[in-house]
């Protein structure tokens, strides 16, 4: 198996002036070149030998002092346990009992507080990284992955990745997806979230400029101002750039492709000419996107093909490494998730006469259980559970739902309703709660004696206390009994 720290080294040696990462420095954009990339890791694996072995927590936005600790500590230092920024301070605390840090490494920008904690500021590590320090590699050692996860069932849960479990699926992706070292990706997706690091780690893989970015609000100004070639998103970037499409220009874009669609039947191709308002949106040197977390609606999914700026569904979960299956150039189905890769084998158990049942996964990439839990019972005679429900066609996979009643967001989020329905139902007001998505919106259906007023104000209470992806939009109030 190929090697991660091994890919950084041949590329520092081979192109050692190829740009790396990119990533903002002020109002400007910086560079490192992979023999910086090569240095800077060596320099803060030395400077972090005390944790030799040791876990250490990273939180923080997609910056390059981000990138160089995760690479540093999972190549020479330890395990990095990958925590979500958006997660408050007693949410923090929940996960760090489940797996203690030896050492959390914090982004000067956010406002958590560890007194118990040894912490290193990314501030500080930007001074250690002027500094140039030789370390010994030790071509035994490889850290492990913890990312913290709301699971299949949608209790909080942490999950632990070898180094063959979220690099082994690499080479297959580059052979699918055909990257070469011209190319760049921006990595907006935080870099806590699985997908995002498979495209990083895919990224080194391929010795492609990696653009390090986590400013949604600003996508239309950062994709025209690094003109990415590969883009990772989730449903909502793209679902959200469609509808901004079709709110200024519908019937035209409509009609544009129509006319395209018929061109292509009888082999002219002129989508880059017609659409090119679009894809200069992109930065014009848009090759291809991939959509993960949930899956991409088909007519959203068709949308970006028809207008020439092809998006793959990305199919799997935290607990399989990433992806399970995938689409690629010429291999684009928009109503399934993708082809089965080879390191997986996929299984579909208690099928109905259909075909459709539970979907259950083997591989290399596949985690071995959770932390801190001994009954392992989402696994099935070495096959995991990965909570859905699909299934096969030829070597193609399709999903249909999920079997438990968890909702997920256009994110990628795993959402319990229960969860919310709790906090709601705190007011003894609420008689009953059930929250449902409508939309790709969370709507509350509440049976309350409340006005309309007074519920308004108190569901911005409890949304002030959850995460932004768990907040309520829209709420209905009725007296029926709610199932």
């Amino acid at each position: 198996m190929s090697r991660l720290y091994d890919c950084i080294k041949r590329y520092s040696e081979t192109f050692p002036d190829n740009i790396s990462f990119t990533f903002r420095e002020g109002e400007a954009y910086a560079h490192i070149s992979y023999s910086q990339l090569y240095e800077h890791i060596n320099t803060l694996s030395s400077f972090l030998t005390e944790y030799k072995g040791k876990t250490i927590a990273l939180i923080g936005n997609n910056k390059l002092e981000y990138a160089v600790c995760l690479l540093s500590v999972i190549c020479n230092v330890g395990n990095a346990f990958l925590i979500d920024k958006e997660l408050s301070e007693e949410d923090v605390g929940s996960v760090f009992a489940q797996k203690k840090p030896d050492l959390v490494v914090v982004d000067d920008d956010l406002d958590f507080k560890f007194e118990n904690f040894d912490v290193l500021k990314f501030s500080a590590i930007r001074e250690v990284l002027k500094e140039k320090r030789d370390f010994c590699y030790d071509e035994n050692f490889s850290g492990d992955l913890i990312l913290h996860t709301s699971g299949t069932t949608g209790v909080p849960k942490c999950v632990r990745l070898n180094e063959q479990n979220y690099f082994g699926v690499i080479p297959e992706l580059n052979r699918k997806w055909n990257v070469t070292s011209e190319q760049s990706c921006m990595l907006i997706i935080p870099l806590y979230h699985i997908y995002a690091l498979v495209s990083l780690f895919h990224g080194l893989y391929a010795g492609i400029n990696n653009i390090l970015e986590y400013d949604y609000k600003r996508l239309n100004i950062l994709l025209k101002e690094t003109k990415p070639c590969l883009f990772m998103g989730v449903p909502l970037m793209y679902n959200r750039i469609k509808d901004a499409i079709f709110e200024k220009s519908g019937k035209k874009v409509k009609t544009a492709i129509k006319i395209s669609n018929a061109l292509r039947k009888i082999g002219i191709d002129v989508r880059k000419k017609i659409f090119k308002e679009i894809h200069e949106f992109f930065g014009g040197r848009y090759i291809f996107g991939c959509s993960a977390g949930s899956v991409l609606p088909y007519e959203t999914n068709k949308f970006f093909n028809d207008v020439g700026l092809p998006v793959y569904n990305v199919y799997g979960m935290t607990e399989t490494s990433g992806p399970i299956a995938i689409n690629y150039q010429n291999h684009n189905d928009y109503k399934s998730v993708g082809e089965i890769l080879d390191i997986n084998r996929v299984e579909i158990i208690n099928k109905d006469s259909e075909g459709v049942g539970s979907v259950f996964v083997k591989g290399g990439n596949v985690f071995s259980g959770y932390i801190r839990d001994e009954k392992k019972d989402y696994f099935l005679d070495g096959y995991f559970d990965t909570g859905d429900i699909g299934y096969i066609k030829g070597n193609n996979l399709y999903v249909i739902g999920r079997k438990k009643n968890i909702l997920i967001g256009d994110n990628g989020k795993n959402i319990s309703p229960e969860e919310i329905n709790k906090k709601i139902l705190k007011n003894n007001r609420i008689h009953d709660c059930n929250v449902i998505m409508e939309n790709n919106r969370l709507t509350a259906i509440v049976n309350t004696d409340l006005s309309e007023d007074e519920l308004k104000r108190f569901i911005a209470k409890v949304n002030d206390k959850l995460p932004k992806y768990k907040n309520i939009y829209k709420f209905k109030i009725t007296d029926k009994k709610i199932k």
